[in-house]
């Protein structure tokens, strides 16, 4: 597995597991520029993993489309892990702007911790 310091933090958000078409575009990790249909695995309210054919730039900015809404935003990708047995990648990424309801899902709201002092 290829790994990033991203990898290892504690989530950021809640996640659901949810395959959702999506169009992505950026540069792969062999430089040249990256355009395909795929879809994620899982999407949170902070970004999401998706499935790409080729391996991404850890870093690396990418911009994608959900085919549903066909609203778009941008991601930085976190992480990467190998190829699985369809050949593709599982690529993590983290959104630059909030997603607000980017995916179609109600998320919690963020939990708040008070202490008794």
């Amino acid at each position: 597995m290829i790994d990033t310091p991203h990898f290892k933090t504690q989530r950021q958000g809640p996640r659901v597991t949810m395959r959702v078409p999506v169009e992505v575009r950026g540069t792969a990790a062999d430089g040249k520029p990256l355009e395909e249909t795929t879809h994620t695995g899982v999407v949170g309210t902070q970004g999401a993993m998706i499935w790409t054919s080729r391996r991404m730039e850890l870093g690396s900015e990418m911009e994608v489309t959900n085919r549903f809404s066909q609203q778009t935003a941008k991601f930085r990708v976190a992480w990467v892990k190998d190829q699985n047995d369809h050949q593709l990648w599982e690529t993590g990424v983290e959104s630059l702007q909030p997603l607000d309801d980017f995916w179609g899902v109600r998320f919690p709201p963020k939990a708040v911790i008070t202490r008794n002092q």
